[in-house]
């Protein structure tokens, strides 16, 4: 391997203290009248510490053990952070229900996890007990003071928040026991390829190691507010609240009716004076885009991270050009299976005129990576592509209870193969697009993502998405589009004429589509599912 290469695909270890999951223990007098949560209730660190010990007393109480799940479907609010923490502090695994998931699918995961206990408001518990509860609740915990349904299956006490935890005053623990590294710290479920959801098990170990190199990383304390964007069924959301927890800063719970209002997000920046963001790049191309961001909105950023999916270089520029020039922007790599396990911090020559692409860098502390040809050898050049493989403490357990899948054999091994074709340039890693948006067409391999790249290059293109239509000799590549506000629209041919300009005739699309707004899935990111399912977009 070359010495670029291994620059790119070997971490240097740095020492950090020990971290754990939750609040600082004990804590002063001076760290409880600080806050933690900002939002919907401004809740101090002593306030937050009271409520989580109560809420790990009741599930003692209740005989959850370790290891057990505890679910939490309602919209996003301090509750939501007090049942995650109640859960890890009283040992159980929590598992995070995106409050707009549809109910069938909540129904679906809540069979799949088996929770002891599921945190919930009294409408969406409603809808639930019509679809049918999971025979191993012991517990119902509503948000609300709403009464429960008159259906409520026998067997299933519902329970408030207070009634709940007032229970049984006094009986929490003075600490929370060490819980083990690999203990299953969270389930995060992710669409399945065969249309099922499936829960990747999150340990301890990872989330910890995540956040020691975060706190490595970046320089944050007391004195730093995290804006919390990401639903907690993201993995991005792991990063907010405990990165920021463990540093005793604040974390702004942005709610779920907030989370694309571009004037509601630029007065929280304001008014919380955040400086610490981190979403998908969508977020912040719709706050630039808007003009909801400018320097005196941002000027408290200290650090813009964006993970997710690439962020197309003329909006990168565009966002650059709004921060205060002290501001690190990050680029964050990583699918669900190893949250983060690339970075890399954007520099001036990235956001040059003539450059393309922005790497995703070099490794996270404790990760180990290789990038494999199709015939499983490591590739040691630079600029040859291959599939992006990741080791070391990032990498989760496998998936729930699917051990009998080929992919669990790489997870006992301890590694994930990404599915990611990237290289290495320079030293740094670079992410070419997915192994499965590689598509044969008329003989010839092509990545899907290369297309949009060429099409982005367009001075009128704001968001762009390929997709196939058609199999075999009829297969057709078909560009969808949104444009930048006051652009003219683009004929086919000239659209044409501008990717003949980048690509080879074989990956000049047949056909275009100009939409209003590009679909997104929950998490804010391309949803091709949608593009591909709907024949009216092409």
């Amino acid at each position: 391997m070359t010495d670029t290469t291994a620059t790119a695909t070997t971490a240097t270890p740095r020492r950090t203290a020990p971290l754990r999951l939750g609040l600082p223990e004990p804590l002063t007098a001076e760290q409880a009248a600080r806050p933690a949560l900002l939002g919907r209730e401004r809740v101090t660190y002593g306030v937050l510490a009271e409520r989580v010990r109560a809420l790990a007393a009741a599930l003692d109480r209740l005989g959850a053990a370790p290891g057990d799940r505890a679910a939490v479907w309602m919209d996003k609010q301090p509750r939501y952070v007090e049942a995650v923490l109640g859960a890890l502090r009283a040992g159980c695994a929590y598992v995070p229900l995106d409050g707009n998931q549809p109910v069938a699918r909540v129904r679906t995961v809540l069979h799949d996890a088996e929770p002891v206990v599921l945190f919930t408001d009294g409408r969406r518990l409603a809808a639930l007990c019509a679809a049918g509860l999971p025979a191993s609740l012991r517990a119902v915990v509503v948000a609300d003071a709403e009464p429960p349904p008159a259906d409520l299956p026998a067997g299933v006490p519902v329970h408030t928040f207070s009634a709940f935890t007032d229970a049984a005053p006094g009986s929490a623990p003075a600490a929370a026991a060490a819980p083990h590294p690999d203990a299953l710290a969270a389930l995060l479920y992710t669409s399945g390829s065969t249309g099922v959801p499936k829960g990747v098990r999150i340990s301890h170990r990872n989330l910890t190691s995540f956040i020691g190199w975060a706190r490595d990383e970046f320089d944050v304390g007391p004195r730093d507010v995290f804006s919390n964007h990401a639903s907690f069924n993201f993995d991005l959301s792991t990063f907010d609240l405990f990165t920021a927890l463990s540093a005793g800063a604040a974390v702004w719970v942005v709610e779920d009716a907030e989370a694309r209002d571009v004037t509601a997000l630029a007065r929280g920046i304001r008014e919380h004076g955040v400086t610490v963001w981190y979403s998908v790049p969508s977020v912040l191309a719709l706050l630039t885009r808007s003009d909801a961001l400018t320097r005196e909105t941002a000027r408290s950023l200290r650090y813009v991270l964006f993970a997710g999916e690439p962020f197309p270089l003329p909006g990168l520029r565009e966002l650059a050009a709004r921060l205060p020039s002290g501001t690190a922007l990050y680029n964050l790599y990583g699918p669900t299976e190893t949250n983060v396990c690339t970075y890399h911090r954007v520099r001036p020559e990235d956001l040059a005129a003539s450059r393309t692409q922005l790497p995703i860098g070099r490794p996270v502390t404790g990760a180990r990576l290789r990038v494999v040809a199709e015939d499983g050898g490591e590739i040691t050049a630079e600029g040859v592509p291959g599939e992006l493989v990741v080791a070391g403490d990032c990498v989760t357990p496998g998936y729930w209870r699917r051990e009998h899948e080929p992919a669990a054999a790489h997870h006992r091994a301890g590694e994930h193969p990404t599915g990611d074709v990237v290289s290495v340039q320079d030293g740094l890693l670079v992410y070419h697009g997915r192994k499965d948006r590689m598509v044969k067409l008329n003989g010839y391999r092509l990545e899907l993502g290369e297309i949009e790249a060429a099409a982005l290059r367009h001075p009128g293109i704001q968001d762009a998405a390929v997709v196939v239509r058609g199999t075999g000799g009829d297969a057709r590549l078909v560009l969808h589009y949104t444009l930048r506000e006051g652009a003219a629209p683009p004929g086919l041919l000239a659209l044409k004429q501008h990717c003949a300009r980048h690509l080879p005739a074989y990956m000049v699309p047949h056909s275009a589509v100009r939409l209003e707004r590009m679909p997104r899935n929950a998490n804010g990111k391309t949803d091709y599912r949608a593009l591909a399912a709907d024949p009216g977009r092409g």
